[in-house]
């Protein structure tokens, strides 16, 4: 929309411009008298200057809709786009089938060496915690690619919390 609003500004201003350039006087005349009209109307003046102010104001700073970001694949028949949703449930669900992992959160960033996902999760306070994050991390890479196809560079885990037994939750 602001592209759109600013293409239409600047093909009016090169539509005034050519006009005085070709000797046409009344938007040279248009301005002048609009300048004078805003010195002599400070009130006026000053709402269509606020006015002005409120609505660039609102192009600049209103939400912007978000565009699901997706991952790139190649098929055998083309191009394939997986959405970022789609490759965080793959994830999770790979993730709490490794036993032992109780709550995910993944967050995934696209690297020139291939998707980098960095999972975030709640182990229980019984398993030991580098068996599982090495079990994990092959388990992710292994169902991302197959699933998806996009090349894995590298899966990061962040063991957040441990659950004790106490807090046993059911999934």
């Amino acid at each position: 929309m602001l592209a759109y609003c600013l293409g239409v500004l600047l093909f009016i201003m090169a539509l005034w411009i050519l006009s005085l350039v070709f000797g046409w006087l009344i938007p040279a005349n248009l301005l002048y008298w609009g300048i004078d009209w805003l010195k002599t109307n400070q009130w006026e003046s000053t709402v269509l200057a606020a006015l002005l102010l409120l609505l660039g104001l609102l192009i600049f700073f209103r939400p912007r809709e978000r565009v699901p970001r997706s991952f790139q694949t190649s098929s055998k028949s083309g191009e394939v786009r997986i959405a970022y949703d789609a490759l965080q449930e793959i994830v999770k669900q790979s993730a709490v089938e490794v036993a032992g992992v109780n709550q995910v959160k993944v967050i995934l960033r696209e690297r020139k060496a291939g998707l980098e996902i960095t999972v975030v999760t709640q182990f229980n306070s019984e398993i030991v915690i580098t068996e599982t994050s090495e079990e994990l991390q092959a388990k992710v890479q292994k169902d991302v690619e197959y699933y998806s196809g996009i090349h894995v560079a590298e899966v990061k885990v962040l063991v957040r919390s441990l659950e004790t037994s106490g807090q046993a939750r059911v999934r």
